[in-house]
């Protein structure tokens, strides 16, 4: 998980691209209204994907409401990960989100998995972040730490966060499949999934994100896709564990990265 552009500062930096921009006004009764919220939200989602997706699709009041939502992962991102699910949906297999934090993420796929016959595994040690690795360095400090090293065990949330946010939206408990502990040991279970359609990784250091990624590459599906949060961003082993994965597998996988204002992740997809 990592500290992304705010909401109001993405509609901002949307905004400038077309020359445009928000001016505060004094006059009584200027509040963003519920309606209005999801009329800009719309409205940046249809430049979306005129310029970035090339489709139509609208979001309806529960899926932006899981966007605005969304706790560490940008606006801009929420909409790469829903495109990049969607079409995954007709392909076979489960879907996986590793480094699950308070759930916002789990919540806002979990949504989109309530009408298809696939199950949700979430994997998040729920004791923070693990010990870095040496290929781990820090490039944003964000919560002032001091060292790469002072974030061993910083964002820890309860599993109960996660059930909550997936209760509040009617996400069946019999197809949510929470693995907790740390993925190094988790991997070996036995009764992982065998095939997956789609997976989102958020786990910040160089060692899980391998691991994950070599976990992946075995079930993944033709056409399925992986999005790999904070590349380039907070630690240098999320663009490290992703260089080292792609160049050893440039054959299976094309890589995509989002606009600039989007927010720092990737997109692999499996040919």
């Amino acid at each position: 998980m990592s500290i992304k552009i705010g909401f109001e500062k993405y509609i901002k930096l949307i905004l400038r691209r077309f020359n445009l921009k928000i001016e505060r006004s004094n006059k009584i009764g200027n509040t963003f209204t519920d309606d209005q919220l999801i009329k800009a939200v719309n409205e940046i989602n249809a430049l979306y994907n005129e310029f970035v997706f090339n489709n139509n699709k609208k979001h309806d009041e529960i899926q932006i409401s899981l966007l605005k939502n969304l706790i560490g992962t940008g606006f801009g991102e929420g909409l790469y990960l829903l495109d990049s699910l969607q079409k995954s949906l007709l392909i076979e297999g489960d879907v996986c989100e590793f480094g699950v934090a308070q759930g916002a993420t789990s919540a806002l796929i979990a949504n989109e998995l309530k009408n298809a016959n696939k199950n949700l595994w979430l994997f998040d040690s729920f004791e923070g972040l693990p010990k870095p690795s040496g290929k781990d360095s820090l490039i944003n400090d964000i919560f002032n730490l001091g060292s790469m090293e002072a974030y061993k065990g910083t964002m820890a949330c309860p599993m109960d966060m996660v059930k909550s946010r997936l209760s509040d939206i009617n996400f069946p408990d019999k197809r949510t499949k929470i693995i907790p502990g740390f993925i190094e040991k988790t991997i070996f279970d036995p009764n992982l999934p065998k095939k997956v359609c789609f997976a989102y990784i958020d786990f910040d250091f160089y060692e899980p994100i391998s691991i994950a990624l070599n976990y992946l590459d075995r079930v993944l599906q033709p056409r399925g896709f992986i999005i790999v949060d904070d590349y380039n961003f907070f630690s240098e082993g999320v663009e490290i564990a992703v260089d080292e994965f792609y160049n050893n597998n440039k054959e299976k996988y094309e890589i995509q990265f989002p606009i600039k204002s989007a927010g720092f992740f990737c997109i692999l997809r499996k040919k």
